[in-house]
C-alpha cells in the first residue's frame, strides 16, 4: 500500500454538392473534392493522376479546409478514404471532423514522391442516417495536402439482440416487478449469496467479437460484483456493478467477448455475499458497446513513447530505480505501470482505518455534493501531484478527466479522482481494481505490472464526477478519436 502525501486539488462554410447515397454495405460512394465546399483554396488540374475534373489545392495557412457533405442510408460506422498527394517532402497534418466533431486530430498526410503521385488515407467514424459533413482542416502553416476525392461507405451495425433476464435460467433468485423502469415483464433479483446467477442462451448473428451489455439496478451504496462467463470461460472475473442510486435507476455495463456460431451461454454469477444487482436484460451488440475501441486497438497505438515528463517515476516508495515515463500521443498522455490500491475518501466497509494503514478521509477531487469520493464504489485513477517531474494540470488534465485503464485485455473507463506522491505513479481506486479482476484489498492487493493508463486531454470532464455511466459514454467517444488520431 502506498503512503500518501498532502492532497493537491486537481485543477461558416457553404455546403458542397450532395451526391446520391449508397445503401448500407454497398460499394463506396465517391465524392470529388472539386465539388466540395472549399475555404481558402482553389480547384486546379496542373498535376496528373487525379480523378474527376481536378483536385483541391488549399492555401498554405492554418485553417484552410475542404468539406464534403455525404449521405448515409443508415446510421452506423463509416469507412472514409481520402485520396491526396503531397509532394512537399514533409507531413501536412490536418484535423478530420465528422458533423463538427474532430475524429482524427492533426492526422498525418505524409509526403508522396511528388504532386503527381497519389496516396490514400482511411479511417472509421460513426455517422447518422441522412446528411453528414466531413471536413479536412489544415493544422499547420503549410496547409493541407492536395485533395482528390473522398470515398464513403457505411456498414450499418447489426441490429442488437435483446434477451430478457426473466426468460433466462435463474439459480438462487426470483423474477420480480416491484421496481419501475425495467423492460420486458420484470427483472431478476438474485439471492444475496455467492454463486447466485442468471444464465442466458444466446445466438449471435455471426461468430466473433461481440459486446455483451447487461442492464441492471443497484439501489445499495456499494458495488455488487459478478463474474461474467461465456460458454464456461471467464471473460470478466469481478465485473463491477456499481451503485445506481436507487432500485428504480438503471444502468449498463458492457463486456467484450468472443462468441461462436450457434448457441452460446452467458452467465453472470455473484461473487460476494451481498449477491448481484437486479438484472433486467442482456443485449448483444457491436464490440465495445457501439463502436468503442477494444483493448487491442488502444494498445496498438501506445507502442512507442514520446516522453513528456522531465524524469521518470517509481512504482512504489521502496523501489530503488525510477523507470516509468509519462508519454504523449495525439489527444492523450499515458503511462504503463503497476496498480496500487487507493482507498481514501468516504469510509466504507472496504475502505477505512482498519482495512488500510494509510487511509485518509478525503480525496483531491470531490463529488457533486462536496463530499470525498467513494473509492469502493467509483472507478478513479490517482495522478502524481504536480512536481518538477511532471505537472498534469499543464496538459489539460483535472478532476473528472476520463482515463482508459487497460489490463488483461479489458478496458475500464475511470476518472481522475485523486493525487498522490510526487515521485510515484501507478495507482487507482478499490473499485477500479475490482472491476478489472485485480485484488482490491488495500493492504495486500494490486498488481506489479501490466496496467496501461491512457488519460484523455482536453476540456471535457465527467459531470457529475461520480456518474460512472457518463464516464463510459464520454470515454468510448474519446477513445475512438484517440485511435483515429494516432
Amino acid at each position: 500500500m502506498r503512503k500518501h502525501v498532502a492532497l493537491l486539488g486537481a485543477a461558416g462554410l457553404a455546403i458542397g454538392l450532395l451526391l446520391p447515397a449508397a445503401p448500407a454495405s454497398a460499394a463506396p460512394v465517391r465524392y470529388e473534392a472539386e465539388n466540395a465546399a472549399i475555404s481558402q483554396g482553389l480547384v486546379e488540374a496542373n498535376h496528373t493522376g487525379y480523378s474527376g475534373t481536378g483536385f483541391v489545392n488549399n492555401d498554405n495557412v492554418i485553417g484552410s479546409s475542404t468539406q464534403w457533405t455525404v449521405n448515409a442510408a443508415t446510421a452506423g460506422t463509416a469507412t472514409i478514404t481520402i485520396r491526396y498527394s503531397n509532394g512537399s517532402g514533409a507531413n501536412r497534418p490536418a484535423d478530420i471532423a465528422v458533423n463538427g466533431s474532430v475524429v482524427a486530430a492533426a492526422s498525418a498526410f505524409n509526403a508522396t514522391t511528388n504532386f503527381d503521385t497519389w496516396a490514400s488515407k482511411t479511417l472509421t467514424a460513426p455517422v447518422t442516417a441522412g446528411s453528414n459533413t466531413i471536413r479536412v482542416t489544415a493544422t499547420s502553416a503549410n496547409g493541407p495536402a492536395n485533395l482528390d476525392y473522398l470515398d464513403f461507405e457505411v456498414a450499418a451495425a447489426p441490429p442488437a439482440t435483446v434477451y430478457q433476464a426473466e426468460n433466462a435460467t435463474i439459480s438462487q433468485g426470483l423474477v420480480e416487478s416491484n421496481w419501475a423502469g425495467y423492460t420486458g415483464t420484470g427483472f431478476v433479483n438474485v439471492d444475496n449469496a455467492v454463486g447466485s446467477y442468471v444464465q442466458w442462451s444466446v445466438v449471435p448473428a455471426a461468430a466473433g467479437s461481440t459486446g455483451l451489455t447487461i442492464r441492471f439496478a443497484n439501489g445499495t451504496t456499494a458495488n455488487r460484483p459478478m463474474s461474467i462467463t461465456v460458454n464456461g470461460t471467464v471473460v470478466s472475473a469481478n465485473q463491477a456493478f456499481n451503485a445506481t442510486g436507487a432500485w428504480t435507476t438503471w444502468s449498463e455495463v458492457t463486456v467484450n467477448a468472443t462468441l461462436t456460431a450457434g448457441t452460446n451461454t452467458v452467465r453472470a454469477t455473484s461473487t460476494s455475499a451481498t449477491g448481484g444487482p437486479n438484472l433486467d436484460k442482456l443485449t448483444l451488440g457491436t464490440v465495445g458497446g457501439g463502436g468503442a475501441p477494444t483493448a487491442a486497438e488502444l494498445l496498438a497505438k501506445v507502442g512507442s513513447c514520446n516522453q513528456i515528463s522531465n524524469g521518470r517515476y517509481k512504482t512504489d516508495s521502496d523501489v530503488a530505480t525510477a523507470t516509468i515515463p509519462v508519454c504523449q500521443k495525439t489527444g492523450a498522455v499515458l503511462w504503463q505501470a503497476d496498480m496500487d490500491i487507493d482507498c481514501d475518501g468516504i469510509r466504507t466497509a472496504q475502505c477505512n482505518e482498519d482495512t488500510d494503514c494509510c487511509f485518509l478521509p478525503d480525496t483531491a477531487c470531490h463529488a457533486s455534493n462536496g463530499s470525498a469520493l467513494n473509492a469502493a464504489q467509483l472507478p478513479y485513477v490517482v495522478v502524481p501531484s504536480s512536481s518538477s517531474i511532471w505537472n498534469y494540470a499543464n496538459f489539460q488534465i483535472g478532476c473528472g478527466t476520463v482515463v482508459a485503464v487497460i489490463y488483461n485485455n479489458q478496458v475500464l473507463y475511470a476518472v481522475v479522482g485523486d493525487t498522490g506522491p510526487t515521485q510515484i505513479i501507478g495507482e487507482a481506486s478499490y473499485a477500479t481494481a475490482a472491476a478489472l479482476g485485480i485484488n482490491p484489498d488495500p493492504s495486500n492487493g494490486g498488481t506489479d505490472s501490466g496496467v496501461t493508463y491512457i488519460v484523455f486531454q482536453g476540456s471535457q470532464r465527467v459531470s457529475p464526477i461520480e456518474n460512472q455511466g457518463n464516464a463510459v459514454t464520454l470515454g468510448q467517444t474519446l477513445a475512438r478519436t484517440f485511435v483515429n488520431s494516432n
